[in-house]
């Protein structure tokens, strides 16, 4: 490390940030927002998000999605899209393992989305009747007035999931993280490292 840094100070005279730098496995460090692994069963090298942008993905649905949205739900939806579709610009290059925690996010907005839904829908009659416009039998829509839940917790309710389901938000144009990786996922992509390919998935 000191030998590294000297060089690269004193011989290229750039700066080496030290809070930024250390000796280290390379699954244990942050390479801007991703982390790299080494799969030893077959010896390909693994792309894989970072902790640091995991919590930052999860933080920002968050902060997309609040509760209070004011206005339409069109576009709570359209700022969304757009995060997705930047974020997948960048971290498209992941592998496939990525897949599952996508897929969880994913879920997590639409559920989000459907707690909007309920805070400008109000009142419990009101959502009643929204669900069975939407295709919700009228005894599973009764489920709404069954307990007297916040609304985080009704937004998870078998009634409001089967109202607002996946085609629903597909059909207003929410687009879905694990989709945009399958979509724009490099095919067989391989890096150079001496004489040694490392393909990654």
């Amino acid at each position: 490390m000191k030998s590294i840094g000297e060089f690269i100070e004193k011989r290229l005279r750039l700066k080496v940030n030290s809070t930024k730098s250390a000796v280290a496995q390379p699954s244990e460090r942050h390479f801007l927002g991703f982390t790299l692994k080494y799969d030893a069963t077959d010896g390909l090298a693994v792309i894989t998000l970072s902790r640091r942008s995991r919590s930052r993905l999860a933080s920002r649905i968050t902060e997309l999605t609040p509760r209070n949205f004011g206005n339409s739900i069109s576009e709570c939806v359209n700022e969304v899209n757009q995060y997705f579709t930047g974020w997948m610009g960048f971290f498209r290059i992941c592998s496939g393992n990525v897949k599952s925690l996508l897929r969880s996010h994913d879920a997590h907005t639409r559920r989000r989305l459907r707690a909007i839904h309920l805070k400008h829908w109000k009142r419990r009659r009101f959502i009643y009747r929204q669900l069975i416009k939407l295709g919700v039998k009228r005894e599973m829509a009764r489920m709404v007035f069954a307990r007297k839940r916040k609304l985080w917790a009704l937004s998870h309710c078998m009634a409001v999931d089967r109202g607002l389901n996946n085609k629903y938000f597909t059909g207003i144009g929410l687009l879905s993280l694990s989709d945009l990786w399958d979509k724009w996922n490099p095919v067989n992509v391989v890096i150079a490292s001496g004489q040694q390919l490392l393909p990654f998935e």
